[in-house]
């Protein structure tokens, strides 16, 4: 449960939500929407949820998701009205807004009772809400939207001109790139990176990053207040053991069915190897901070360490390789003890 101790309602009674606690979660969907529809900071737009539920409790988040589901329909609605638009041109924007949205509200506060599934550890809800995500971007890519069909259209045609200009005056290199860039095939291409994984990549950054920061900035307003509230980093987080054995199976998997010639099977594959991937790559970020938490050093010279790996991982070129090698550091770590106060953790299968 990803609820900080002590808020104003920990149990979760819909009296506390008649009491007083509607008002933090029309705040927090207020504030959503705002982040949603601003450009820039649109990927943060479930921090207010997750940090209201972190502090105000669980009636509080289910709150804030109901309040957000209906002012982002009441805005798409005007929006709708005001353009002389159908509004079942925006269903993809409505279903999509909706489902992260209940996913990351059950991230952050899964329900007290009720069946086992819904009261699974975080990593899992983690999972499971992505799969959701992405199953349903999925049907929109695959499906009859027009809406969606027509901007991933736009956006390839205007990849292809841009990529066709900067041939400049050279007439053969142009050619080429309008015979192998043109939008039909770069939007084939983007098609098959989402359904191999790309949605489901997202959609599992997305929910971890939001999770993270809400948790953060909890802390930070318990310490505020002055309660010292204890809450598990990143340094804490361990891939479930058997995780190994799927992100081996699905990399031996991929390769048979592409030999085979089983696009289906391929693409479920694609999206098990991205969620082992990822996993392991949160274990990486989770060892180096581990890492530098332990090391004695001045705030200046860690708050530089961690800028330098922000940076590596936010360069182009670079990039690429530092997620890598902190992908092949979290693996390593189901054979090596990186980390040695582990707790109770389950050793790894002796025949691996």
């Amino acid at each position: 449960m990803d609820l900080i101790p002590g808020g104003s309602d920990p149990g979760g009674s819909f009296r506390s939500l008649l009491r007083g606690d509607w008002f933090p979660g029309l705040l927090s969907a207020l504030v959503s929407l705002f982040l949603l529809r601003s450009g820039l900071l649109g990927m943060f737009f479930l921090v207010p949820l997750g940090f209201t539920a972190c502090l105000r409790g669980r009636m509080a988040a289910w709150g804030g998701f109901v309040f957000a589901v209906l002012l982002n329909v009441l805005f798409v609605l005007g929006i709708a009205l005001f353009l002389g638009r159908s509004f079942a041109e925006f269903f993809p924007d409505l279903g999509y807004f909706f489902l992260m949205v209940l996913v990351f509200t059950w991230l952050m506060a899964p329900p007290a009772a009720g069946p086992r599934i819904l009261r699974v550890r975080a990593a899992y809800r983690l999972i499971l809400g992505a799969l959701a995500a992405s199953l349903l971007g999925i049907r929109f890519i695959t499906g009859d939207s027009a809406g969606l069909g027509a901007f991933v259209r736009s956006q390839a045609e205007l990849l292809s001109s841009l990529l066709v200009d900067s041939a400049g005056g050279d007439a053969v290199r142009r050619s080429l790139l309008e015979q192998e860039l043109n939008p039909q095939r770069i939007m084939a291409v983007f098609n098959m990176v989402l359904l191999r994984g790309g949605i489901l990549a997202s959609s599992m950054f997305i929910l971890f990053i939001s999770r993270q920061l809400s948790l953060a900035l909890a802390a930070f307003a318990a310490r505020r207040r002055g309660a010292g509230v204890p809450v598990k980093s990143l340094g804490d987080f361990h891939v479930p053991p058997f995780f190994i054995w799927v992100f081996s199976l699905s990399l031996g998997g991929i390769l048979l069915f592409r030999l085979g010639g089983l696009s289906a099977a391929e693409t479920i594959l694609w999206n098990l190897l991205t969620i082992c991937a990822l996993a392991y790559l949160a274990q990486g970020f989770g060892i180096v901070r581990f890492f530098l938490s332990r090391r004695q050093m001045p705030a200046p010279m860690r708050f530089l360490l961690n800028l330098g790996i922000l940076l590596a991982i936010l360069s182009p070129g670079i990039n690429m390789a530092a997620l890598v090698l902190l992908m092949l550091l979290g693996i390593a770590e189901y054979w090596l003890p990186l980390r040695r106060a582990q707790g109770n953790r389950p050793p790894p299968t002796p025949a691996a």
